[in-house]
């Protein structure tokens, strides 16, 4: 590892600068702003309709859908940035700018369905090819943001609305690996991830009423509602997922899958020191994974000493055990051992 800053490093830092160059013109009354009496917001708007998106431009070289992309992303966070700096009695263009709040949030959602429905069409020519859904999944969005650091955050969303709401047939999926192992009826697992859904339908309406009649604000309680329906969305999103996306034998590689929430995990055989069965009171502590859900855990994977796993956003984090809630704990336990060599030095992902 070098310590060289990367591109992103870079753009970041600059970017941070900025915003913090104009929290002091808006905020620190000196010779620019005329000791606070003279706070001119054409330098922001400018930064944020062009300084920041050339220099996103010219140190990224992206396509030209991509800059755009980014573009948008950056207006919509600069137009947000300026409404926290400036003060009130200063705000001329940004009070014109913020009179058309509403049409900027339609604009920007209609943009993100507009690449749902892209890349859901894309994912379900994929999905005809081969039925595999994650491997269609991360297709498309390599497709779409390529390796830049966003990919990660796309397809983890992206999974999200897949299991939700577009999955129809999951008996038809396929998945990469030689042998799969369910984890869905542990313990009941799946049976209460439904059960925590339906108490949260039945009180959402409650909750909806009684904040109806606390608040001061009545838009307290569709604001509630509308985070509620968010991220009921996940845990659909999960309880769908845990039914049919496998833990996983590969030619090299166990394949550690869990719900579409927790990170996927690729540890090669020669990473693993042992497999045993186990109970159910292990803790959190530093260096240990857990996927449990609601299910029991049943099986200990032991690495080598110093191994290190990235998780689902690219992070590379050193990991000394794994424990898995699994339907057949027996079965993925000669079924693994079956793979891991005999003897191999201490590795690293």
């Amino acid at each position: 590892m070098t310590g060289r800053m990367s591109r992103k490093h870079w753009f970041s830092l600059i970017v941070l600068t900025v915003i913090f160059a104009h929290y002091c013109y808006f905020r620190v009354p000196f010779v620019a702003n005329d000791y606070g009496r003279s706070m001119a917001e054409w330098p922001l708007l400018g930064d944020v309709l062009l300084s920041i998106p050339l220099l996103y431009y010219f140190m990224f070289r992206p396509p030209l859908k991509r800059f755009l992309m980014a573009w948008l992303g950056i207006v919509a966070a600069g137009l947000l940035v300026g409404r926290a700096l400036i003060p009130d009695e200063s705000k001329y263009l940004w009070r014109g700018i913020e009179s058309y709040w509403l049409l900027l949030v339609l604009a920007e959602s209609a943009l993100e369905i507009y690449l749902l429905v892209l890349v859901a069409r894309r994912v379900k020519a994929l999905l005809q090819l081969n039925g595999n859904a994650d491997e269609a999944l991360a297709t498309a969005v390599r497709g779409r943001f390529g390796h830049s650091g966003f990919a990660p955050f796309a397809l983890f969303e992206m999974r999200i609305w897949y299991y939700a709401l577009f999955m129809r047939n999951g008996e038809q999926l396929r998945f990469r690996g030689e042998q799969h192992f369910s984890y869905g009826k542990n313990d009941g697992n799946v049976s209460n991830q439904f059960a925590f859904i339906m108490v949260m339908l039945f009180e959402m309406p409650l909750s909806h009423f009684m904040l109806h009649l606390m608040s001061v604000r009545p838009w307290a309680a569709w604001l509630m509602d509308i985070l509620s329906l968010w991220s009921m969305l996940y845990l659909v999103a999960e309880y769908r997922a845990s039914q049919w996306r496998p833990i996983s034998l590969d030619g090299n590689a166990v394949l550690i899958r869990n719900g579409v929430c927790a990170g996927d995990r690729d540890v090669p055989y020669a990473m693993i020191e042992s497999v045993v069965r186990c109970g159910n009171d292990i803790r959190r502590q530093r260096g240990i994974l857990r996927f449990r859900q609601f299910g029991s855990l049943n099986v200990e994977i032991q690495l080598q000493q110093n191994s290190k796993l990235a998780n689902g956003f690219g992070r590379v984090r050193p990991v000394s055990r794994i424990y898995l809630s699994l339907d057949k704990p027996d079965a993925f336990v000669d079924a693994l051992r079956a793979r891991i060599p005999p003897a191999h030095p201490p590795v690293s992902a």
